[in-house]
C-alpha cells in the first residue's frame, strides 16, 4: 500500500511539475507573440521610411539633373 502512496505522491508532483512548466511555456509563448508583432509593425515602419527617404533621394537627383541640364536657376 506504500507502495502504491509513494507513486501516487510521486505522479502528482509530476503533474504539479508539468503544469508549472506549462505555464512558463506558455507565458514565455506570449512574450515571443508580442515580441514578433512589434518586430512586424517596426519592419513595417522601417519599410515605409526606406521608400520615403527614395523617393526625396530620386526628386533630389531629378533636381540635380535639372539644374546640370539647365544651368543654375
Amino acid at each position: 500500500m506504500s507502495d502504491i502512496l509513494n507513486k501516487l505522491e510521486n505522479l502528482e508532483r509530476n503533474i504539479e511539475l508539468l503544469n508549472k512548466k506549462v505555464d512558463s511555456i506558455n507565458l514565455e509563448n506570449d512574450l515571443l507573440k508580442d515580441q514578433q508583432s512589434k518586430l512586424v509593425s517596426d519592419k513595417s515602419e522601417l519599410l515605409k521610411k526606406n521608400e520615403e527617404a527614395k523617393s526625396e533621394l530620386r526628386a533630389l537627383i531629378d533636381r540635380i539633373d535639372h539644374i546640370k541640364a539647365n544651368g543654375k536657376e
